[in-house]
Order: C-alpha cells, then sequence, then structure tokens
C-alpha cells in the first residue's frame, strides 16, 4: 500500500525553477499545483532564490525529489551473464571503474536492471562524483530543502511513461538552456541516456552572433519568430547549425543502443518526444523530423481524463522534467536510482519538534498524558481493592465449608477441586432408580437376604455401570434361592446370577452376582 505524503518535484533548471506537487492518497495521485520562477542573476545567491521559491509557493518539502544534472552524470548499459542482485552489487563497480577517469572512492555508483532474463540481465548504470552530490546537498540544505531522492537528470524522465502516452521505442529529448538530454526508452523502460552542451542559450548565442545582436535581442526574437523561414532557409545559419547538432546526436545515441537481439537498433524503430523550454522553438519538431527521418512531435497531456488532471496545471512542455521528479516519489516511479546513499544517506530531522509554534501542542500532549497515567493507576489501585475483598469473602466461605482445616492460597480453586472430587466420587458409585447410589443397593440387598440363607460376599468391585460380586453359598440350592430372591425384587429385576457355579474343596459353591446400576429403558 502506498505511503500517504505529498511529494514535490524540484527541477533546478539553469534559466527557471519548475517544481510539481502531488499528493499520494490510497486511490491514486492528485496534483497539488505546479509552479515556474524564472531564475535571477547569478549575484543572487542559488539556495536563496530556492527557498524564496519554496516559501512563496508553500511547496511541501515532506518528500522532495530533486536531480543532478546530465552533464554531471556518466551512464552507460552494461550486460552480465546472471541476474542475482548480490551478484550485480559487486561486479557493476568492478565494470564501471576501468570506463571512468576517477578513483572509484570519488563517485558514487546508481544502477537498475532494465532487461534480461532469468539468467541474464541488461544494467544501466550512472556515475555521479561525490563533490557534485555534496555540493548539490548543501545548497538544498541552505535553502531549508532535505532531498530525499537525487536522480540521475537523464534517467529520471523514464517515469513519464507512467502517466503519457509513451509507448514503444522513444527517444524523450529535454531541450533545456544550457544542454539537451536524452532519455531512449523501450516499452516503458530506460535503456540509455546521453547530455550534450547544447540548449536554448547556444541557439540564442549563435543568433546574436549571426546578425550583430545582444543577448536580449536574440532571446526575443528567438521565441517571438524562431529561426527557421519557409522552406528551412534561416538568416540565422549558425543556430540552425546548433539544433543540427542536436539531431546528429539524437540519432547517434540510437545507433548507439541496440535491440534486444543484440543488434543495433534501427532509428525507423524509434519516435522523438520533445520537452524543455526549447522545445518551444517555432518550427522545431518538424525540423528535427526532417533531419533525422524520425518522427517527432511535443509531448502532450494524456487523452485519459482522469490522468490528464495530473498534468493540467501546467504546460507539459515545460513542466516534463519536473513531472518526472514527482512521479519518482510515488507508487508509479519506474526508476529507482537514488544517489543519497552511503555518507549523502537522508536522515530524518526532528528538530520542527523543538520549533516554538508546537510548543503549547507538546505541553497539552504531556498533560494529556500524565491525566491518562493517573487515570489508570486510580483503575488499577480500585479494581486490586476489588479483588482483595472477594478473595476475604471466598476464603471466609470456604472456611464455613471446611471447618477445621487451613485455608488454601487459592480457595476458589481449592472449592472447586473438591466440587469436583465430590462429583467425580458420586459417579463412579452411581446412582439407580433416580435416588438409590451403589451403596444404598448393597444395603438393601444386604436386608433381603434372609438368615437362613447361608452366603457371604468375598469380593466386590464397583464402576460405573455394574455391580459385581463374587459369592459363596453352602450349596447349590443356595444359588437357586439367592437367584430367586433377586427376581422377586423390583430393584435387582435386571440382576443376574452369571457364570457356572464351582463346588469348593469343603463342599461350598462359588458363583458371580452383577446388578446394573442402570434400569433397562432409563437414560444413563
Amino acid at each position: 500500500m502506498p505511503m500517504l505524503k505529498n511529494v514535490l518535484g524540484l527541477d533546478l533548471g539553469s534559466q527557471a525553477f519548475k517544481a510539481v506537487e502531488f499528493k499520494q492518497t490510497l486511490r491514486g495521485l492528485e496534483l497539488v499545483q505546479m509552479r515556474i520562477h524564472s531564475r535571477a542573476s547569478d549575484e543572487i545567491d542559488f539556495s536563496e532564490q530556492v527557498r524564496d521559491f519554496i516559501q512563496q509557493n508553500e511547496f511541501s518539502t515532506e518528500y522532495v525529489c530533486s536531480a543532478v544534472p546530465g552533464s554531471l552524470v556518466s551512464s552507460r548499459t552494461v550486460d552480465f551473464p546472471f541476474r542475482d542482485r548480490k551478484r550485480l552489487n559487486q561486479a557493476v563497480p568492478f565494470q564501471v571503474e576501468g570506463d571512468i577517469p576517477f578513483d572509484i572512492e570519488d563517485v558514487l555508483i546508481e544502477w537498475q536492471i532494465i532487461g534480461g532474463d532469468r539468467n541474464h540481465s541488461t544494467v544501466n548504470t550512472s556515475v555521479a562524483q561525490r563533490s557534485h552530490i555534496s555540493e548539490l546537498v548543501e545548497k538544498l540544505a541552505e535553502a531549508n530543502v532535505q532531498s530525499r531522492v537525487i536522480e540521475s537528470g537523464g534517467l529520471v524522465l523514464a517515469n513519464l511513461t507512467t502517466l503519457f502516452e509513451l509507448e514503444g521505442s522513444r527517444v524523450l529529448v529535454d531541450l533545456g538552456h544550457t544542454q539537451t538530454t536524452f532519455c531512449l526508452l523501450r516499452d516503458g523502460q530506460p535503456i540509455g541516456t546521453r547530455t550534450v552542451p547544447v540548449g536554448g542559450r547556444a541557439i540564442t548565442q549563435a543568433m546574436a552572433s549571426d546578425r550583430g545582436l545582444d543577448l536580449t535581442d536574440a532571446e526575443r526574437l528567438k521565441c517571438e519568430q524562431g529561426i527557421f523561414e519557409e522552406g528551412w532557409g534561416s538568416p540565422y545559419p549558425n543556430a540552425v547549425a546548433a539544433v543540427d547538432r542536436i539531431a546528429r546526436e539524437i540519432l547517434r545515441s540510437i545507433e548507439g543502443s541496440s535491440t534486444p537481439t543484440g543488434e543495433p537498433a534501427n532509428p525507423s524503430m524509434f519516435e522523438i518526444t520533445l520537452m524543455g523550454g526549447g522545445a518551444h522553438l517555432k518550427g522545431i519538431s518538424e525540423y528535427l523530423s526532417e533531419r533525422t527521418g524520425i518522427h517527432t512531435s511535443l509531448i502532450a497531456a494524456p487523452e485519459d481524463s482522469e490522468e490528464a488532471q495530473l498534468a493540467s496545471g501546467g504546460d507539459p512542455v515545460l513542466f516534463g522534467p519536473a513531472i518526472a521528479l514527482a512521479l519518482r516519489g510515488t507508487s508509479r516511479a519506474t526508476t529507482q536510482s537514488n544517489f543519497r546513499k552511503e555518507d549523502f544517506a537522508f536522515k530524518t530531522d526532528y528538530g520542527w519538534l523543538r520549533s516554538k509554534e508546537l510548543r503549547p501542542t507538546l505541553v497539552l500532549a504531556g498533560l494529556t498524558l500524565l491525566l491518562l497515567g493517573a487515570s489508570s493507576i486510580a483503575s488499577i489501585s480500585i479494581e486490586s481493592n476489588r479483588a482483595d475483598r472477594m478473595e476475604r469473602q471466598i476464603a471466609s466461605q470456604y472456611g464455613r465449608a471446611f471447618p477445621g482445616e487451613p485455608i488454601p492460597n487459592r480457595p476458589v480453586a481449592a472449592m472447586r477441586q473438591a466440587v469436583d472430587d465430590a462429583r467425580e466420587r458420586a459417579d463412579f458409585l452411581g446412582l439407580y432408580g433416580g435416588n438409590l447410589s451403589a451403596l444404598d443397593l448393597l444395603s438393601l440387598l444386604s436386608e433381603k437376604i434372609p438368615p437362613d440363607l447361608k452366603i457371604r460376599f468375598e469380593e466386590v468391585n464397583i464402576d460405573r455401570n455394574v455391580i459385581r460380586i463374587k459369592v459363596v453359598a453352602e450349596n447349590y440350592e443356595s444359588q437357586d434361592r439367592m437367584e430367586n430372591l433377586l427376581r422377586s425384587e423390583t430393584v435387582f429385576s435386571e440382576a443376574n446370577v452369571s457364570g457356572s457355579a464351582k463346588r469348593m474343596k469343603d463342599g461350598s459353591v462359588t458363583f458371580a452376582l452383577s446388578i446394573p446400576l442402570e434400569q433397562v429403558g432409563e437414560e444413563s
């Protein structure tokens, strides 16, 4: 289940700050706000500008996702003949170490599996210098922002696939102010990223050089008129050359990737989707289509109405990277890279609990806890006294029921045991005719035997169902008299003189007498 939170995607561009705030709920995502703010001159501290931007728009900084620029990240795709994550965790740094001009201790390495099968994996690796991550973390901290996620500026664009229609093989192109970043996708998964140092500023500078303009006028003409004329002619050849370089780098990025079968990728299999401020240059999507032979279009709002609501707070072309950063912190995230690790791992700050605004709340909470504790202690004391009184009453009743016996530690249990013992003895002796016990039957039998009937009982066994007696008689006639006597009495009607009589050496006769403790037809 996704955690309920507000997520802020913070795009710290070189020309403008852009931010997108989503609310993660149990039902999904809700758009809170999208905001853009042009950066001031470099004379004003960067952290101060970010802090003002956050405060003016009252953004939630509960969960902030930002990115290190793609120009500061080295990215490549590596294949491994295994998929076990523990083995990959050891193999990726070893594989990458030979391809970077830095000591392995001076960089942070992030990776994620982007393809493969059970016995093979394709891994996208991102490498950034620790100094660059440290600088970004410190600047954000000075702006009172603790970014929980610091992604790679190119890789993070892949998260847009969970909101926009970006199926198949595609190149996402973020035309920024100082650089252009490419993110190659196949079926929603990133297969490569690349950044080139050509962007909107380079086009503006080229226009100024072509026509002898100052940068302000060149920027105004770029936004109002563009750089292309009919038939792709242009009065700004150097500016067109800058766009041509972007087109060549797109093709080079595609040709440097491979298909799932390992063959070089064919540009005709791809589409190009533009975003970023430079994507609004008039005619640029058509020009790139012409130069690359690949269908090119601007990123558009989703067709689904509910999804479109998430992108309705601003122009998706301008806010595309910020939307991708916001999605990175939600349940829809496609990428998992995060340079906030090891020494730079995010640590929750509980200092806000000591703020003046919360002191009255904390005092009330403390008083509530004290009152709750006092109430609990009083309840326990009352229940304890009640239990003591009940124990004394039970002990008194035990003394009356068993006079002369010492009071046990647990009188209730002792009384229950005494009752169980009595019930067991009663069950063992049994009841006959509803109110005669086994002892009553034996007493009655003794009374019914006439004095002249010379017999004696040598063995008497009583269980739950029957009384068994070994009888010694003077002769066989005594056995017959005994049997007739029993049959003449109703209570002994089911009695049985069983077994054959035996003559003893002294002339006496022994036989067995059984008296059932349950009458036929009665319930036991």
